[in-house]
């Protein structure tokens, strides 16, 4: 091998390492820099849109919840219903704290054949969360199943009793045919209406 052959390897292996363990240029740096500049800002303002839109969307959930869930359950309890009442110093079916919207009572025979009566109570609950909670129980008078059916109530509900042809009852009773319910929460106002079959 020529020296000239040789000196030109040498070169070539210098020419590598230095290249290997040169590191970043300034204008590759700066290129970097410019990158992410206009990258992580795009990043964030995106995960702060999505944090943003999971919020509303919770929200809108739970709002669709209590339109769905209070007037189904409203209609059938009254459906049941023999007897209506509104008067909160009876103790059936309610807890300390409790507000009574309104209390529905029937009579079922399961196959056993002994006549069972059964009572659900509607009630305004809560203390910083307000809530319109449906609570269940047999004549004894403890509860047997609780069900909240709105959340986030805004102000105080009201349930109106009505006989059929429109009049309103105060605090509900045997000429009662028709009872709404209007509950308030953050979305606005919606009302569950309900008939007595028994009527």
């Amino acid at each position: 091998m020529t020296r000239l052959t040789r000196l030109t390897r040498l070169t070539r292996l210098a020419a590598t390492r230095r290249r290997s363990d040169a590191g970043l240029t300034l204008v590759e740096l700066l290129a970097a820099v410019a990158i992410t500049g206009v990258v992580i800002p795009a990043l964030t303002g995106a995960v702060i849109i999505g944090w943003r839109t999971t919020d509303d969307t919770i929200a809108r959930l739970s709002d669709n919840r209590n339109r769905a869930i209070t007037p189904s359950l409203w209609t059938r309890d009254l459906q049941s219903a023999t007897t209506v009442d509104r008067n909160g110093a009876v103790s059936t079916c309610l807890a300390a704290g409790d507000t009574l919207l309104a209390r529905f009572a029937w009579t079922e025979t399961p196959l056993t054949g002994s006549a069972v009566t059964r009572v659900a109570a509607w009630v305004w609950t809560g203390s910083t969360t307000r809530l319109v909670e449906r609570r269940y129980c047999a004549t004894s008078g403890s509860i047997t199943s609780s069900v909240t059916t709105a959340h986030d109530v805004t102000a105080a509900p009201v349930a109106t009793c009505r006989t059929a042809g429109g009049a309103v009852v105060a605090g509900c009773g045997t000429t009662t045919v028709v009872v709404d319910l209007s509950v308030t929460d953050p979305s606005g106002t919606f009302l569950s209406t309900g008939r007595r079959r028994a009527a």
